[in-house]
């Protein structure tokens, strides 16, 4: 074999590596406008869910009326999403006087899950005090749930006290 072969075939491998580094390159750049499309969003309705403005089941279960909000947080043992979000649901719920967190695991409540018509995971489910669906969907992220909280708080339709009142907070 003559050594212009061989010399063809290593311009046409480094030819190849240039044009998949490229690619690489152009595709985490996707990922990057793709994240910055979905982070802001609040949660998203996945098509299932109890309808809002219903009322929740489980009432005497949740004690929906100890709060102005009732945040139901729907998990698995086996959602990694899940498990690093509840620790940062647990910090929000502490920050406000009228929020109740209440956690259900798929592994202890599929009853539960069945009677809200929760599939998929991490689902959060917003209650007010009446026992009223005001929000659900699902949230990948912190800021999600954030998201829906503000939403929810803001709307007014939780209490007749102002809200998203924190604790700590002091009339001016």
């Amino acid at each position: 074999m003559s050594g212009g072969i061989w010399i063809a075939s290593y311009v046409l491998l480094w030819v190849a590596v240039v044009v998949l580094g490229l690619t690489v390159i152009a595709l985490l750049r996707q990922v990057g406008v793709l994240h910055t499309r979905v982070a802001p969003m609040g949660v998203h309705f996945a098509g299932e869910g109890p309808d809002l403005d219903s009322s929740a089941p489980h009432a005497d279960r949740f004690g929906y009326e100890r709060r102005d909000l009732t945040l139901l947080a729907f998990t698995s043992p086996t959602c990694e999403l899940c498990a690093s979000l509840v620790p940062g649901l647990r910090k929000i719920e502490q920050s406000y006087d009228e929020l109740q967190l209440q956690t259900v695991s798929s592994a202890d409540d599929s009853a539960v899950f069945a009677a809200f018509k929760v599939r998929s995971t991490p689902y959060l489910v917003a209650i007010d005090r009446a026992g009223i669906v005001r929000s659900r969907g699902v949230a990948n992220t912190l800021d999600q749930a954030e998201e829906m909280l503000a939403e929810v708080l803001a709307s007014g339709t939780t209490s007749p006290t102002p809200p998203g009142r924190r604790r700590g907070a002091t009339d001016s």
